[in-house]
């Protein structure tokens, strides 16, 4: 089973206009099986935009998933609580669960969401939204899927 990772870097990138070198830091998410995959997979898919950068963190995030919308350009974390039960004790519990939204804004976010949810059998609301600053976001199946693809046509 794979871990969600946000990959932070640092690089220099010359400005179009005025032609300066600025420093630019952005944020990744990926997942992987372990950190070194996470920074391999990384490097792997940054190496064709962003040739030479310094890694500044690689951190396992509590993420159940991502639900990706190429349309848009920006990250949402959702957050969705729900009440379950302890099969044991028989006691409630509160569950907390984040997901990556990628949504043209907080209310796009929140219907993606609602749908995603939609005849869940638990009762659920969501709390908090928050913009992150994630870049991109790479999934490692539809990335092993498209390897795949791709071999499959060279043969």
């Amino acid at each position: 089973m794979t871990d969600w990772f946000t990959v932070k870097i640092k690089y220099l990138k010359q400005n179009p206009e005025n032609g300066s070198i600025q420093s630019k830091s952005e944020a990744y998410m990926l997942n992987a099986l372990s950190f070194t995959e996470a920074e391999a997979r990384l490097q792997g898919i940054l190496e064709e935009y962003i040739p030479e950068y310094n890694l500044l963190t690689c951190a396992k995030t509590n993420i159940q998933d991502v639900i990706v919308d190429e349309a848009f350009d920006y990250f949402y974390k959702v957050k969705v609580s729900y009440i379950s039960a302890d099969p044991d004790s028989g006691k409630e519990k509160k569950i907390n669960e984040n997901y990556i939204v990628q949504a043209d804004g907080l209310k796009d976010a929140y219907e993606k969401m609602e749908s995603r949810l939609q005849g869940s059998i638990v009762d659920w609301e969501i709390p908090s939204i928050t913009k992150t600053n994630v870049v991109d976001v790479f999934p490692y199946l539809e990335e092993k899927v498209l390897e795949k693809e791709e071999h499959e046509v060279e043969a």
